[in-house]
């Protein structure tokens, strides 16, 4: 199937790019990427060192894209903070002038470049939430008052899983997120549609909006690294399949993303583009969506 020349996204339906922020103090790649999606994506979502990546801080970035004219999101996990340092940040993030906020419980450190950090313990997504809910009102978690509400807009990332049992309880705690005032959820990446399919009807019975994650396949190799992890949706073997015979192999994963996306875009309210190691090729793959 020729994808070129079409896009893939109804209208209405949101297209969000997730940059990660630079492994160093140099924000110039960063920005050089957000530049050329600016416009042709709806957002920009800013990581917080995204699969326990040790990356700059989302805050530098976020503010960075400001004084571009571009409105970030950043995102902002439980995994390094405890309930002092994630009120902390999200108050600087305040100050700055972020009004969009993600909040997510961040992947195992054990997956990361530095596994022998130990995490908090302090925070799942509730207490963030009650985190987040608490600035909001103009206090602090512990009924402090504070010199200055937030006004942040929030979203929850959730992580999915090969498990059914585990993906049911996560899709019924949608009920629970609108007394936390939030609006959107955005699903883990996964080629599975019957995983995102068991989401629709709980986002459509509270009004979250609801967003799905596409991840750039690099290889073959890829693909079956991550069939082989456990807890985490396996990729379909058709994927694998379009994969080994694609004629042209470093472009076989942006055509099978962009074919997907096509399906995918029936599913909720948005797509998540996350070009995990490929931040430069973000372009390249909007061009072959015609975006």
């Amino acid at each position: 199937m020729d994808v070129a020349h079409q896009n893939p996204t109804s209208p209405g339906h949101i297209l969000v790019a997730e940059i990660d922020p630079p492994k160093g103090a140099h924000l110039d790649a960063f920005l050089d990427t957000a530049l050329k999606v600016r416009g042709r994506v709806d957002s920009v979502r800013v990581t917080d060192s995204e699969h326990a990546i040790m990356r700059m801080s989302p805050l530098a970035p976020c503010l960075a894209l400001m004084d571009k004219t571009i409105d970030p999101i950043m995102i902002i996990t439980g995994r390094d903070r405890n309930r002092i340092s994630f009120q902390a940040d999200l108050l600087s993030a305040a100050a700055l002038g972020i009004k969009k906020i993600v909040i997510k419980e961040g992947h195992d450190p054990a997956e990361g470049d530095q596994p022998v950090v130990r995490t908090s313990g302090d925070l799942d997504l509730v207490s963030m939430l009650q985190c987040v809910r608490a600035l909001n009102s103009g206090k602090d978690l512990a009924g402090e008052p504070l010199d200055g509400a937030t006004d942040f807009e929030v979203g929850v990332s959730v992580e999915l899983s090969d498990d059914v049992n585990f993906n049911r309880e996560r899709a019924e705690f949608f009920m629970q997120l609108q007394e936390y005032g939030v609006t959107s959820v955005t699903l883990g990446p996964t080629y599975d549609l019957n995983v995102i399919e068991q989401f629709v009807p709980f986002a459509e019975k509270t009004g979250l909006q609801l967003y799905s994650s596409l991840m750039f396949l690099k290889s073959v190799t890829m693909i079956r690294y991550l069939n082989n992890l456990t807890g985490v949706p396996s990729i379909p073997q058709e994927f694998l399949k379009k994969m080994m015979q694609a004629p042209v192999k470093k472009d076989a994963g942006m055509q099978v993303a962009a074919e997907f996306m096509e399906e995918l875009s029936g599913l909720g309210d948005g797509i998540v583009l996350l070009a995990i190691g490929w931040r430069g090729r973000l372009p390249e793959f909007l061009d072959l969506i015609d975006r």
